[in-house]
């Protein structure tokens, strides 16, 4: 069984933690970054801001992984910090991808892995303000919104995975009608 770190306290990402958990993989939540020899793999979860360079940790936290060519996986706020590391910039207000009443489902169209994996033409959950804007170094651009928005990326060399939306709020126990499975997405990480 994988074990797979995410930087936080416990009783936080509940949702990170089941999805996982029902993927066959196990979390270590922890802000001890000496913990993370302890696992095969990193979730960078969403939420907050990037309004700058990434802090000195969550850079630190990024080269551990990278650097021993462990799986990554950045979703939302996660895959814009995984731009900004390979030295990317964000758009800081985006319209249309957020509601005060909770996710947005919009359609989008994939490409290459994530193609692979949820089909061509998938629809998502979104609930972000900020995206990508340029392209990081080595980074690959594997699903848009219609309004072309990078809604999904990875690493042309290394096991790096990035999604805008939030695949852990559409598989498993929280499966939607109104999108895609996101299951594959995880098994897929896990399998890395």
């Amino acid at each position: 069984m994988k074990t797979v770190f995410i930087y936080g306290d416990q009783g936080q990402y509940a949702n990170y933690r089941d999805a996982i958990e029902s993927a066959g993989g196990q979390i270590l939540l922890s802000r001890n970054l000496c913990r993370t020899s302890d696992c095969d793999a990193l979730l960078l979860p969403g939420g907050g801001d990037i309004l700058g360079p990434l802090d000195e940790s969550e850079r630190y936290l990024l080269q551990l992984f990278i650097t021993t060519s462990r799986p990554v996986l950045g979703i939302c706020r996660g895959m814009q910090a995984l731009n900004v590391y390979f030295d990317g910039t964000l758009h800081r207000r985006i319209p249309g991808h957020q509601s005060p009443e909770g996710d947005l489902i919009h359609p989008t169209c994939a490409t290459g892995l994530l193609g692979s994996l949820l089909g061509c033409a998938i629809t998502v959950n979104s609930c972000h303000h900020q995206a990508v804007d340029h392209l990081g170094h080595n980074l690959v651009v594997l699903q848009r919104s219609e309004d072309n928005v990078v809604e999904g990326l990875c690493h042309a060399t290394r096991p790096i995975i990035g999604v805008q939306w939030h695949p852990e709020r559409q598989s498993y126990a929280l499966r939607r009608e109104d999108a895609v499975d996101a299951a594959p997405l995880f098994e897929y990480f896990l399998s890395l």
